[in-house]
């Protein structure tokens, strides 16, 4: 197999035509100075105003030519570096143009490292984003992820006029875990736990989250108070069948969870704050039951008034 000949880089092509450019010039402007070329003596003071026209006129050629091929070889590669870096801080995705990427010198290397650069910011703010979203733990949302989520998922369950329901998830006797089994076992607890929760609720519109400690909390759109009882009993039971052992719970001798759920009638005009609020008197009630069960209540004005939450 022949070895691939080498192509010559950019700027030696752009040089080598330019001292072309000079030498047929320089010839030409030589030629036209030369009185005795042409045909009497007396032809280079006759002609000599032509002689002039003639090496102003190559002049301009050449300065022309000058000029186009800067601006094909430099110029032009350089504003297309430039648009390609305002697209891309103006958040407009895209590769830099093929001319520039393939190009062999140093126009061509910088398209190159910049292309690397943005592509390696791009992966970090994804990366940073997800974390400032995301528990580092169990992988879920957190709290900041459930206030954008409801930003648009709130205004959108009110024009469509569909309930909304909230499960605020307890782990049950939690801190009796950690102290007997140990924070790492306790992790891997949340984490099982947090699995279950994904495995229940796998609706693109479901949003489960993590608050914080052992709470957790599920939004679901469009979804009425007997639906969200039917999911959270499941979601339960589920956690329950896994069997992760706890010989400190009151509850039963696995890990278990309490649930609250908080249904806002269609129409009800309701904020986060008043929707985790319904959802967390709801888990008390499931506290005071014994805990390991399901407690269900509908979230109405009147509701809302008797609670002194405020109302949106």
């Amino acid at each position: 197999m022949q070895p691939t000949k080498k192509k010559k880089p950019t700027h030696w092509r752009f040089l080598g035509t330019f001292a072309l450019l000079l030498l047929v010039s320089g010839t030409l402007m030589w030629w036209i100075a030369q009185p005795h070329l042409l045909d009497s003596p007396s032809a280079g003071e006759v002609d000599l105003p032509l002689r002039l026209a003639l090496a102003g006129l190559l002049l301009v050629v050449v300065l022309g030519a000058t000029v186009a091929c800067l601006q094909r070889g430099y110029t032009r590669p350089i504003h297309q570096l430039v648009d390609y870096v305002r697209d891309q801080r103006e958040g407009k995705a895209g590769e830099p143009p093929t001319a520039l990427v393939g190009r062999d010198d140093d126009i061509g290397l910088l398209s190159h490292e910049i292309q690397q650069l943005l592509d390696t910011l791009r992966e970090q703010n994804e990366r940073l984003l997800k974390q400032t979203l995301n528990d580092p733990l169990t992988g879920l949302g957190n709290r900041r992820l459930l206030e954008q989520r409801l930003d648009v998922a709130l205004p959108l369950s009110r024009r469509r006029m569909a309930p909304l329901s909230a499960l605020m998830v307890d782990v049950d006797h939690f801190k009796d875990y950690n102290d007997h089994y140990g924070h790492p076992a306790g992790d891997e607890c949340l984490v099982e736990i947090a699995n279950v929760l994904r495995d229940t609720f796998r609706r693109e519109t479901d949003i489960v989250v993590r608050l914080g400690g052992e709470e957790f909390l599920v939004v679901l759109l469009d979804v009425d108070l007997d639906e969200a009882m039917r999911l959270a009993e499941a979601m339960r039971t589920m956690l329950q069948a896994v069997g992760i052992p706890h010989e400190r719970s009151s509850a039963a001798p696995v890990v278990t969870v309490s649930i609250g759920v908080a249904t806002a009638l269609p129409g009800t005009p309701i904020d986060v704050e008043s929707l985790i609020a319904c959802a967390d008197s709801a888990l008390y009630q499931c506290k005071a039951k014994g805990r390991n069960c399901s407690v269900g209540s509908i979230v109405d004005r009147q509701m809302l008034e008797n609670a002194n939450l405020p109302t949106a």
